[in-house]
């Protein structure tokens, strides 16, 4: 079900772009809890990290051109990932996944890779968030041992 809710944003995006001749994009995460389980979705570099008794860790992975499993697909439909400051798409987008990107579409894909997480009481916060805050602060940085105030 998340990856039609994707495919169908991804496409009211782009149709609301074409009325107004631009073409940008964005990457998403959500989260779905069902009873004890946590779904957790995403597109691009927006990462879901949950904190599990005192550790830290991601529970969705950031979709990078240079990841070979990306870079295969992104090949095998035509396009090219290059390095430009960081590896891009056709030299342009620094994500392999994302809505909109119009005009990369072909090679760029708004198809969410889905984890799952088991709930219990050892889960204790889940945490999700744009690059904005994952290109300067690390997962870990939200482990217990390094909460004594505001992230560094």
């Amino acid at each position: 079900m998340p990856a039609d809710a994707y495919n169908h944003t991804d496409s009211e995006f782009l149709k609301s772009e074409n009325n107004q001749n631009r073409d940008a994009g964005s990457t998403a995460s959500t989260a779905i809890l069902v009873g004890d389980r946590l779904l957790v979705a995403n597109v691009g570099d927006s990462r879901a990290v949950i904190c599990r008794g005192g550790n830290a860790f991601a529970v969705s992975r950031d979709h990078k051109p240079d990841q070979s499993d990306e870079r295969q697909r992104i090949e095998d439909a035509g396009g090219f990932v290059m390095w430009a400051g960081t590896w891009r798409v056709g030299g342009v987008l620094a994500v392999s996944r994302a809505f909109g990107d119009r005009l990369l579409k072909q090679y760029v894909v708004a198809d969410p890779e889905i984890q799952e997480e088991k709930i219990d009481s050892s889960l204790e916060f889940l945490i999700l968030a744009s690059d904005g805050l994952w290109d300067v602060v690390t997962n870990e940085v939200w482990e217990s041992s390094h909460l004594t105030g505001t992230p560094e």
